[in-house]
């Protein structure tokens, strides 16, 4: 079955809106692949900061920190010293390598409709989500689990499934949790 948006010719875009475009992709990416970057917050072992930094120094922490875990981690905001100091050494790759295009034609074909052409970008150039603001991008497809996760990573395709059977609009597609 064709879908009448599939068949519809695809818009022209000025060549400084590919450009810019490009540009945004390449800083998602390194956002993306970046361990320390690829959230707001990123929970630190307290552990590693007192070994690494001094007793004295957690107290400052306590001051910057977004939360404490009972499995003895801080999470503080991406942009702290301590941050890039512990991920120094981190393998830099995505949480979820990119899909293929043709996996993102399958998730629009669920969901009825095209993705925007950059958010399309984004999945096939950057990552199948597991990054950006809040708990991160949903990815597009489903079986995704992250390290030390007990559960997959929401997936915006399944999750409009359910949201539909549910009876909301068919335009919501779920990106994000968060305001």
């Amino acid at each position: 079955m064709t879908s009448s948006w599939r068949n519809s010719a695809p818009a022209i875009e000025p060549a400084h809106a590919t450009e810019n475009d490009d540009a945004l992709i390449a800083k998602l990416r390194a956002r993306a692949w970046d361990p320390g970057q690829r959230f707001d917050h990123v929970d630190v072992p307290l552990v590693w900061l007192e070994d690494r930094y001094g007793r004295e120094h957690l107290e400052q922490v306590r001051e910057q920190a977004f939360s404490f875990s009972d499995a003895g981690t801080v999470a503080l905001p991406a942009q702290a010293d301590e941050v890039t100091s512990y991920f120094a050494d981190a393998p830099r790759e995505p949480m979820f390598p990119p899909i293929t295009s043709a996996e993102v034609d399958a998730a629009e074909q669920v969901i009825g409709r095209p993705l925007p052409g950059l958010l399309r970008r984004i999945y096939t150039e950057v990552g199948n989500g597991g990054f950006g603001p809040d708990a991160g991008l949903a990815a597009l497809t489903p079986g995704q689990r992250a390290p030390r996760h007990i559960t997959d990573w929401p997936c915006s395709v399944d999750i409009h499934q359910r949201n539909r059977a549910a009876g909301l609009p068919a335009s919501w597609l779920h990106l994000v949790y968060g305001g």
